[in-house]
């Protein structure tokens, strides 16, 4: 990239640098409830770019440029402005690092979603990180242990052996098909980025009550000391809070089918703080010792949604047409192979 270029860029992008990632005014004080928890209620939109793990290309950095940033975030707003494809997770940081790179490459190497385009995309923003895993420090989740690969060949295994089998009906068809294309709930940890990833967070002494705009599920976690674990296993497991000073930390466990490729018996920590006027910093780690060979942790940086002030419902059952068309895709192919 010419220097003409990046500072061309960075002139262009400067206006766009969202203000909500400058640190706190000074004298800024933690809003508080009645009961004197600080507040974190409101909507939080998590549409960081920062990728999951760090990028083998930028080996040990742990930060970019200003001037680096503004180029990514410009690569960005360009390709949006095309009306081209969506672009989810880690695929826009990813795409505009390889444009720093190799400026006049051809910007089509993702394969295309066709029923996702930019209008479904919310604007995403950057900061100098470059990963948002912050432990460990090489920002890339740990090494599986060899008891989580020989689980996860077993799963590949009797899933390929359940693929190679006509199904014995509709019913079990169906069952085939992906959670999110069935509109199965919400997901843990609460790291969605870019689309339907709003967050709004309502509060009492005694509950702290979290809904989700993906799925439109809500989490109702009760404030209380851990006491006895409860053998109950849900998708979104079961949690129970609690202030260690102004940081709200939730602790969950008893998920079904476990998270990230973990087993069922993970644990899962966040962390909740205000740390700014427009930002909530939520951290989470994952922690499963048959799993991962350490525990990692995330950060994440939420500003305020714009918009009206609440989160429309993600009706994803009403009008659903996504398990009906695999199906009828599913017969089409058959009958084109002569089945």
């Amino acid at each position: 990239m010419t220097k003409t270029r990046l500072l061309t860029i960075v002139a262009v992008v400067v206006t766009l640098a969202p203000a909500s990632w400058a640190q706190a005014p000074e004298g800024w004080t933690v809003p508080r409830t009645a009961d004197g928890r600080p507040d974190l209620q409101g909507i939080w939109a998590s549409d960081s770019a920062t990728p999951l793990q760090r990028p083998e290309a930028l080996g040990g950095r742990t930060t970019l440029t200003d001037e680096e940033v503004a180029a990514l975030e410009a690569h960005a707003v360009a390709y949006a402005a095309q009306g081209g494809d969506a672009v989810f997770g880690d695929s826009v940081f990813l795409s505009a690092l390889a444009s720093l790179n190799e400026p006049d490459a051809p910007d089509g190497q993702r394969p295309p979603f066709w029923s996702y385009d930019n209008q479904w995309m919310e604007g995403r923003w950057f900061d100098n990180r470059t990963s948002l895993i912050v432990d460990p420090p090489n920002g890339r989740i740990p090494p599986l242990t060899a008891e989580a690969v020989a689980r996860n060949e077993r799963a590949r295994a009797e899933r390929e052996a359940v693929l190679a089998r006509p199904p014995s009906g509709v019913t079990e068809e169906l069952a085939r098909l992906d959670r999110g294309v069935l509109c199965r709930g919400g997901r843990l940890p609460m790291s969605g980025r870019g689309y339907n990833s709003n967050y709004q967070v309502f509060q009492t002494p005694t509950h702290v009550a979290i809904q989700m705009e993906m799925m439109h599920d809500t989490r109702l976690i009760p404030v209380r000391p851990a006491g006895e674990v409860v053998d109950v296993r849900q998708d979104l497991g079961v949690s129970y809070g609690r202030w260690e000073g102004d940081t709200f930390v939730v602790e969950t466990t008893g998920f079904t089918g476990g998270i990230n490729g973990s087993s069922d018996n993970v644990r899962l920590i966040e962390r909740f703080t205000r740390v700014g006027p427009e930002r909530l910093q939520y951290e989470y780690t994952l922690d499963d010792p048959s799993t991962w060979t350490q525990p990692w942790t995330v950060r994440i940086f939420m500003r305020p949604a714009p918009g009206t002030g609440f989160i429309y419902e993600y009706a994803c059952h009403e009008g659903n047409y996504a398990a009906e068309l695999s199906l009828r895709s599913t017969r089409a192919a058959e009958k084109a192979a002569g089945q």
